[in-house]
């Protein structure tokens, strides 16, 4: 018989040493949060999907031209799917998403060919722009609005 230990010896002696923390973790986790605390975070979702679907949806009046853009000659605003809301309990919140937004800046010339593009509707500059859109809302009567839009580099 063999008297010099081996490395399935070491992982004998080590594994009920590793199984005790796992046991004690899986023993924390598996405590339930009290029902006020559940509905607390149940409110807070509905609310943070309420205040996603209400930026999702003014983004795209944006982009139809039923509403004006929160900054100078912005065309049309495409959101990322990672928006950052803070909900605070007394009915407010603040959002921060990134977007790409397309600018349309008109050309300051009198010239012949600047007056020609814009007889055939462009006569503008055209640029991409990746910006940070931050609002703040408040839940007015059980519904989300947007209280101030603004747009940051």
């Amino acid at each position: 018989m063999k008297t010099k230990p081996t490395r399935r010896v070491f992982f004998g002696q080590a594994g009920a040493a590793l199984v005790v923390p796992l046991v004690a973790a899986s023993a924390v986790a598996g405590e339930r949060p009290s029902g006020e605390d559940l509905a607390a975070r149940l409110a807070t979702l509905e609310d943070t999907n309420a205040i996603r679907t209400l930026l999702q949806s003014h983004a795209q009046s944006i982009n139809a031209g039923m509403n004006a853009a929160p900054g100078a000659n912005v065309r049309t605003i495409a959101l990322d799917t990672d928006v950052a809301i803070d909900v605070v309990g007394d009915g407010t919140a603040k959002a921060v998403v990134g977007c790409n937004v397309e600018t349309a800046t008109p050309i300051d010339s009198k010239d012949t060919l600047v007056e020609m593009a814009r007889l055939q509707g462009d006569g503008v500059v055209k640029r991409n722009e990746r910006r940070v859109l931050v609002g703040s809302l408040v839940k007015h009567r059980g519904i989300w609005l947007i209280e101030q839009l603004e747009f940051r580099a």
